[in-house]
């Protein structure tokens, strides 16, 4: 039989999401959060609570629409001004509506797809005519628009939104306007379609034909991704697993360590990602002018951060331009002392409780051999460690020596230009809005950074903050996607595995030492360690690739169900404390393999396998020298998991050595909690 007229459903029928179609809303909630936090209510700062408010609003349409004797529609102009006036507290462009209503088609676009079997399945039933029928809140010429970009314009070139007349499927009242439209009869009418109610018993009822598509592949597919909508932590686990897999595929041929080491950098993409996703929220609502991605943990973050976002645009936004800034502690330091002091130093020895002589002259960037009639006469030698350097009198007279005076300004001058001219070359113009990406702890880089250039402000962004030492710069700010010292008194035991993270994330090119002036740019010059690159080779490149892999699927989902990173926030703490508390064999036995070098206070590298005796453990209360060497090794170490990992101890030496580990960190906690109760009372009083 041929029909006058063969109406088809469009979703679910002519075209299919690769998602929930609820998602569709959330990216345009996500849209407007990022692009117009300025303009939200207090109590809409979340994509949920926009989403929510958005569904309240069609609710409310609804309902007035049925008042009025017309079926439950809206239309998503309508719906999106009403949604601002709810959610606003400025007033906005008239244009912003439409201009969301773009957005959501565009999104449709990315997110749907021709369903593979619907043109050779309604090849059963011809008809003269073909149009399209949906029960939407978009109208028919922009279905239209999306059908066309489909390549279904051939297929079905015309047809009828819901919305548009007030009238909807569910009620049975659409299929009577489009026959009284056309001047059929309902047996002259044939519809296709997926919902078993408004398709097939609706359609029924108006006496019209109806067929009820429903391939079975294709509906099952439909189902899987729809349940990944109504739980974050199915759908987190249904990503690692996908990466979990592909990893495993491709380490087959990876010796066992590299093979582990992908495999745990594929399970332990989470905190990586986290950190990412947060970095690009970040940068829209900070409404940064750049990112700058600081060596050397920063070189691997960015990597991540583009993989994330290869075309820079994060739902529907540009992302400000990002690069890296091959920067060090040591390589500002100097540049950004403001006076020859003891006060100035302090900013580093309150960080690094011991001073070399032979490494502060490395870090001061002036020659000690111009400085040995001084230093004998200071009886000051090289290879001396002082403790506690501000109060020790022959560094007093150093710094207060009139021709150390001079040799460090001349020093400072000398850096503060090249690392000045750097970072003009880098884009760092006065007015700008800077963003600052490094693993952390304390952000004294960026402190750095911020007192050579004061006029310019800096937000930083870090995976972890511990609680400041110095002063902050009035020109900077600072947050972390993971524990924050400052805003928490309490200490957290993820930063036990500081060290370990850095290895984790570190780079091959080096550690950036200084910056050298050619005839037209800077070049910044770095320092390569074969100790620290023989633990890249061995284990850290293969465990950037395992999260690097992950990250493409990431992508893939971040878009698809709007995943925000305060949603993976609790997923990425727990890759972290994974990794504190129960780190595989290879991390742990590399990490205290790997020599630490340490520019600033011993000037030296420090070797983690070479444990305190358990002799000198045992007399650490009674022994200053002894107790000074174990309170160093538990300082530079910290981690007590990898403790047990120490090749060569006994069992009572590798207990003892934990148990001190972790008396020093209930101490630590107590210290904290005692600073805490102080700051209260000055704040009181």
């Amino acid at each position: 039989m041929r029909y006058k007229l063969r109406t088809i459903d469009v979703w679910d029928t002519l075209l299919r999401r690769d998602c929930h179609p609820e998602c569709i809303k959330l990216a345009t909630a996500q849209h407007l959060l990022l692009g117009w936090p300025d303009h939200l209510r207090p109590d809409f700062q979340d994509h949920w609570t926009l989403y929510r408010a958005r569904i309240d609003t069609e609710r409310f349409l609804a309902e007035a629409a049925r008042s009025e004797g017309q079926d439950d529609e809206y239309e998503i102009g309508t719906v999106l001004h009403q949604w601002l006036l709810a959610i606003f507290f400025r007033p906005f462009d008239t244009a912003l509506p439409f201009r969301l209503a773009e957005f959501e088609l565009q999104v449709e676009m990315a997110r749907s797809f021709k369903d593979p079997d619907i043109e050779d399945f309604l090849q059963a039933y011809p008809a003269e005519r073909n149009y399209f029928l949906s029960d939407f809140y978009m109208n028919s010429s922009m279905l239209g628009r999306l059908l066309e970009e489909k390549g279904l314009d051939a297929l079905v070139c015309e047809g009828i939104a819901s919305c548009e007349i007030g009238l909807n499927k569910r009620s049975g009242r659409l299929f009577q306007h489009v026959h009284s439209l056309h001047g059929i009869f309902p047996k002259e009418h044939v519809h296709v379609g997926d919902n078993r109610w408004s398709d097939i018993e609706a359609a029924e009822k108006a006496g019209v034909t109806a067929v009820h598509y429903l391939p079975a592949t294709s509906h099952a597919e439909r189902l899987a991704r729809e349940q990944l909508f109504s739980s974050r932590e199915a759908l987190f686990e249904y990503i690692r697993g996908l990466c979990a897999d592909e990893a495993l595929q491709i380490s087959q041929g990876m010796s066992a360590k590299q093979a582990a080491a992908f495999r745990l950098g594929a399970d332990a993409a989470p905190l990586f990602i986290g950190f990412a996703l947060w970095i690009a929220e970040q940068a829209m609502v900070k409404m940064l002018d750049q990112i700058h991605f600081l060596t050397r943990e920063g070189e691997f973050f960015h990597q991540v951060y583009t993989a994330l976002f290869p075309q820079q645009i994060f739902f529907g936004h540009t992302l400000p331009p990002s690069k890296i800034l091959a920067v060090s502690r040591l390589s500002t330091f100097v540049s950004s002392l403001r006076e020859v002091t003891i006060g100035e130093m302090s900013r580093i020895w309150d960080l690094f409780k011991e001073q070399n002589i032979a490494g502060m002259f490395v870090t001061l960037g002036i020659n000690i051999a111009d400085f040995k009639e001084i230093l004998d006469q200071l009886e000051l030698k090289p290879e001396d460690v002082i403790e506690i350097p501000q109060q020790n009198s022959a560094l007093n007279k150093l710094f207060d020596a009139p021709e150390f005076v001079n040799a460090l300004q001349n020093s400072i001058a000398r850096q503060q230009s090249l690392l000045r001219d750097y970072l003009l070359q880098n884009g760092w113009q006065s007015d700008a809005k800077i963003g600052v990406v490094d693993i952390g702890w304390r952000g004294t880089i960026q402190d750095n950074l911020a007192l050579v250039m004061s006029e310019t402000n800096l937000h930083g962004m870090y995976l972890g903050l511990r609680r400041f030492v110095n002063p902050q710069p009035a020109n900077v700010s600072k947050s972390a996607y993971g524990p924050n010292e400052n805003i928490s008194s309490d200490a957290n035991d993820l930063f036990e595995v500081f060290a370990a993270l850095e290895m984790l994330c570190m780079s091959a090119g080096g550690s950036v030492v200084g910056y050298r002036r050619t005839t037209d740019q800077i070049i910044p010059c770095r320092q390569v360690s074969g100790d620290e690159n023989a633990a890249y080779d061995q284990f850290t490149h293969y465990f950037q690739q395992g999260i690097l892999l992950a990250a493409n699927h990431w992508r893939l989902y971040i878009e698809r169900y709007v995943v925000s990173a305060s949603e993976l926030h609790d997923t990425a703490l727990r890759v972290w404390a994974t990794l504190r508390s129960a780190p595989s064999v290879d991390l742990a036995e590399l990490f205290m393999q790997t020599p630490q070098h340490d520019v600033f206070g011993f000037g030296d590298f420090f070797n983690r396998n070479q444990a305190p005796s358990l002799t000198a453990i045992l007399l650490a209360p009674l022994v200053k020298e002894r107790r000074r060497q174990l309170i160093e090794f538990i300082r530079r170490v910290q981690w007590s998991a990898a403790i047990q990992h120490i090749n060569g101890l006994s069992r009572f030496h590798r207990w003892t050595l934990v148990f001190t580990f972790r008396f020093a960190n209930q101490v630590r906690r107590l210290r904290m909690k005692v600073q805490c109760f102080r700051k209260r009372d000055d704040a009181k009083m």
